[in-house]
């Protein structure tokens, strides 16, 4: 029988796993992108069909949603419109502000980008069980949730 955790190593354990976490996750196949393109390419994929009143995304927004800053955004954003993913829009309604929308080429290569990720999370869905998964989600999205909100 396992003995039970001191706090120390829980703490221990929680680094732990969140380090091998996060390199599995850059093994996540996402196609030709980095993995922060795609997650780029998915917000500014979705936010019009959750805020079609707002007619597309700007910088600022995007950073919000990806949890990121501005400046790293805008990198993430030129290097997608040097591979001729993205435009940049003038919103006609306000002259100051920029919309950020997909090319056609992005939105293939976001597709393949899913279609892949998609496959592999399949696979790691099977392996774990609905009901599992399910439960691992909840308990991690609340151990987020209060990281985030610096609740600890």
């Amino acid at each position: 029988m396992r003995r039970a955790m001191v706090p120390d190593e829980i703490k221990n354990e929680l680094l732990k796993i969140t380090f091998r976490y996060w390199r599995a996750h850059l093994n996540v196949p996402v196609g030709e992108i980095s993995h922060g393109e795609f997650a780029v390419m998915q917000v500014i994929h979705h936010f019009p069909k959750e805020r079609p009143e707002e007619k597309g995304i700007g910088t600022a927004r995007l950073a919000a949603e990806v949890h990121s800053s501005p400046p790293a955004v805008s990198r993430i954003l030129n290097t997608l419109e040097e591979k001729g993913c993205i435009v940049r829009e003038t919103d006609p309604d306000n002259r100051r502000r920029t919309r950020i929308i997909l090319t056609e080429k992005g939105e293939k290569i976001r597709q393949r980008g899913c279609e892949l990720s998609g496959d592999y999370f399949d696979r790691v869905f099977d392996r774990m069980g609905k009901d599992r998964m399910l439960q691992f989600l909840s308990m991690w999205k609340e151990l987020v949730e209060i990281m985030e909100n610096n609740e600890a």
